[in-house]
């Protein structure tokens, strides 16, 4: 016995399909542009992130870490056959080894923020734009300001 299935579909139902995943495509990337608001406030790690941090978070990193050196020198020969040894070196070993170095609880933008906070050169003149925000000028370069006159 041979049952024929009816696998036409009209148009409604493809435009339906079409329309609906547009939808879902738009709504997820919307967040994604969005720009980011600090709040000065409430700024930093809280209790809670730290200790999930501390709980889960360092130790997957430091999993990550070294799954990521082991798979940096098992590609180490492809790779450099391939002449992106650099590239590979930086996704596979270094970057896993820096988020271990992010601070306790932080998100990537606070972690920045409060390196950004310690300077150690002397030479180094901070003009603070809009917290967090902040423009870091050199003084062994040459600066030159000119100021704006309003006739």
């Amino acid at each position: 016995m041979i049952v024929k299935a009816k696998n036409q579909r009209t148009v409604k139902q493809r435009l339906f399909t079409v329309a609906a995943s547009l939808s879902l495509l738009a709504v997820s990337v919307n967040p994604a542009l969005a720009a980011i608001e600090i709040d000065e406030s409430d700024f930093g790690p809280s209790y809670g992130t730290m200790v999930v941090d501390t709980v889960v978070g360092k130790p997957l990193q430091l999993v990550n870490a070294v799954a990521g050196t082991a798979a940096y020198l098992v590609s180490l020969p492809f790779s450099l056959v391939g002449g992106n040894a650099d590239q590979a070196q930086q996704k596979l070993f270094v970057e896993p080894w820096n988020a271990m170095g992010r601070c306790l609880g932080c998100t990537v933008a606070e972690d920045n923020y409060y390196k950004s906070q310690v300077v150690s050169n002397d030479n180094l003149v901070r003009i603070v734009v809009d917290r967090p925000s902040e423009i870091l000028i050199n003084t062994n370069d040459n600066v030159v300001v000119t100021p704006v006159v309003n006739p």
